[in-house]
C-alpha cells in the first residue's frame, strides 16, 4: 500500500529498493473485538517522530527493542503482501529502512508458534527478500529482563529529558568509574537526585551510560560511562 493509500502490484526485483516501502500505509488493518487475544496499539517511534500500528503486544515489544538498538530510521507496519509461486500469501509485520541504508523485512512470531508451517513461510519470505535485495529477520519474544528494562527507560528517551550541558558532564563524571544508579544520581545532583535519575535513564537509553540489561535495573545497579561522544539523536 503506497503512502497515498493506493494499491500497487510489482514483480520482485531490485527496482523495489527505490520504492520507499518504509513510507507505505498498512496493507490491511486487523479487527479488534471483545476478548481478542491480540491487543492492537499505536507505538510512537522516536527516530521517525510518528506512531506505528501494531497488531499485538509482541509487535509493540519488538518495535521497542528495534528502537533501542538504534538501527531503524523509519518503520512501516504491514505495508505489503507477498504472493509466492505456489499460490500462498504472506503479509510481513514490519518493513524498516536502517541508518546503514539496508532495508529489512521483519516477521514477529512467538517462539511457541514457530511451527514447521511458519518456518516454511519465513523461508519463502527470506528467499523473495534476497531476490530483491532486502534482508529478512524473524523476531521472537525479547528476554523478560531486557523488556522490563526498556519499558523502564522508554519514558525518558525523549529530548525533554536530555540534561543541560553542565548536568550532562556531571552525570558522565559521576559514573566514570562505575557506581550504583542511586549513588550516581545523588553525586550528579545532590539537591535534586530524582531529576538526575530521569536524566540517567535518558542517557542509558541513548548509550552514554552502560548497564547490565540482562537483569532488572534497580537503585543498586552499577552503571558506567561509555566512550560515546557523538551528539544525542533524541531531538533535544
Amino acid at each position: 500500500m503506497s503512502s497515498a493509500g493506493k494499491l500497487r502490484s510489482e514483480i520482485p526485483s531490485a527496482a523495489l529498493l527505490h520504492a520507499k516501502i518504509e513510507t507505505a500505509l498498512p496493507f490491511r488493518s486487523g479487527v479488534q473485538y471483545q476478548n481478542r487475544r491480540n491487543r492492537h496499539s499505536r507505538q510512537f517511534v522516536s527516530p521517525q517522530r510518528s506512531h506505528v500500528w501494531c497488531e499485538s503486544a509482541l509487535e509493540a515489544d519488538a518495535l521497542l527493542v528495534l528502537e533501542f538498538e538504534g538501527d531503524a530510521r523509519q518503520v512501516a507496519s504491514q505495508p505489503m503482501k507477498f504472493v509466492f509461486a505456489d499460490g500462498t500469501e504472506h503479509v510481513p509485520d514490519f518493513f524498516a529502512l536502517l541508518r546503514s541504508g539496508d532495508q529489512v523485512v521483519y516477521d514477529v512470531k512467538p517462539l511457541g508458534r514457530m511451527t514447521d508451517e511458519a518456518r516454511e513461510q519465513f523461508r519463502k519470505t527470506a528467499e523473495m527478500c534476497a531476490s530483491i535485495g532486502w534482508k529478512h529477520q524473524v523476531l521472537n519474544e525479547p528476554a523478560p529482563a531486557l523488556l522490563q528494562n526498556l519499558q523502564f527507560l522508554r519514558p525518558a528517551r525523549h529530548g525533554h529529558y536530555h540534561p543541560s550541558a553542565t548536568a550532562f558532564g556531571r552525570i558522565r563524571e559521576a559514573f566514570v568509574d562505575g557506581v550504583t544508579f542511586g549513588d550516581g544520581s545523588i553525586m550528579a545532583d545532590l539537591q535534586h537526585p530524582y531529576r538526575a535519575a530521569a536524566h540517567v535513564r535518558h542517557l542509558l537509553w541513548h548509550r552514554y551510560l552502560d548497564a547490565d540489561l540482562s537483569v532488572p535495573i534497580s537503585p543498586t545497579s552499577v552503571l558506567r560511562t561509555t566512550r560515546k561522544e557523538e551528539p544525542c539523536n533524541c531531538g533535544a
